[in-house]
């Protein structure tokens, strides 16, 4: 049975969380945890390793790096947190680990709460594929209204939702960028990348600014992010930005969140 997946391993690891959790204080960097709990599963002769970089692959193209906090005997990886509380998201990103790992059992582990707070995860891999309605949805809304190339704008959307649905939250920003590329690529439209956007202030550019995005044709800029909120950003730099570009519109999709929801930009001059 699925629930009973590594049950001896996994409750090793959770009787070293309990002995971490009560011996330590509740407000050290995860890093401090992770070495804890690292050395308490080496004393019962669990092979442990610590932060390994695994390759993200989408589509059979690798497309970055991730480093994980702890991989235990090669099955369970373990996710650490220092949070009030366990959310949604921190359950989403433990199961995109899961998905690019290709490993079946996680255990998300909590030593900022006033108790201790676990889950125990388990993943099936199975095809991932967005959902067809939110694509349509999305890709009809009335900010798209008057479009020149309404198709080319559908396909750009199918493919930030298939990104989202096949890595889930939960990896930096370029990888996203990465996994767009390709995917807006095998969909056959015509993509360039672009390693850096212009900072404005008052209609003057200050320089350049490290962010992959993506152009797809003469019309259409998308720029890929993983972003804690949208609100983070400068909208008007992207404005401008398209308007210095002469694109007609620009998608920032935030892969950040358990749901996508893109947001679409028109030129600062429009």
């Amino acid at each position: 049975m699925t629930d009973l997946l590594h049950k001896s391993l996994t409750g090793s690891i959770l009787r070293a969380y309990y002995d971490v959790y009560n011996g330590t204080g509740r407000t050290y960097p995860e890093r401090f945890y992770d070495r804890a709990m690292v050395y308490d599963l080496n004393t019962m002769a669990i092979r442990c390793v610590q932060q390994p970089e695994w390759q993200i692959i989408y589509r059979e193209k690798v497309v970055g790096k991730q480093i994980l906090d702890i991989l235990i005997a090669g099955e369970v990886v373990v996710e650490d947190k220092v949070a009030p509380s366990l959310t949604r998201l921190h359950k989403a990103q433990l199961i995109s680990y899961l998905k690019v790992t290709g490993k079946q059992a996680g255990l998300l582990l909590n030593f900022g709460g006033p108790k201790p707070e676990f889950q125990r995860l388990y993943f099936t891999p199975r095809e991932p594929k967005a959902s067809e309605a939110s694509v349509k949805r999305v890709a009809e809304s009335r900010e798209l209204a008057g479009l020149v190339e309404p198709e080319m704008v559908y396909e750009i959307v199918g493919g930030l939702f298939d990104v989202h649905a096949a890595l889930g939250p939960g990896f930096m920003g370029r990888i996203y960028a990465n996994a767009c590329y390709h995917e807006l690529k095998l969909r056959g439209l015509p993509i360039k990348p672009y390693k850096a956007i212009q900072v404005f202030y008052r209609g003057e550019s200050l320089g350049e600014l490290k962010f992959g995005h993506l152009r797809v044709s003469d019309t259409v800029m998308v720029f890929p992010t993983a972003a804690t909120s949208v609100a983070d950003f400068e909208l008007d730099n992207f404005r401008e930005w398209l308007q210095v570009q002469q694109a007609s519109l620009g998608i920032l999709a935030n892969f950040h969140d358990t749901e996508l929801k893109p947001l679409f930009l028109r030129p600062k001059s429009v």
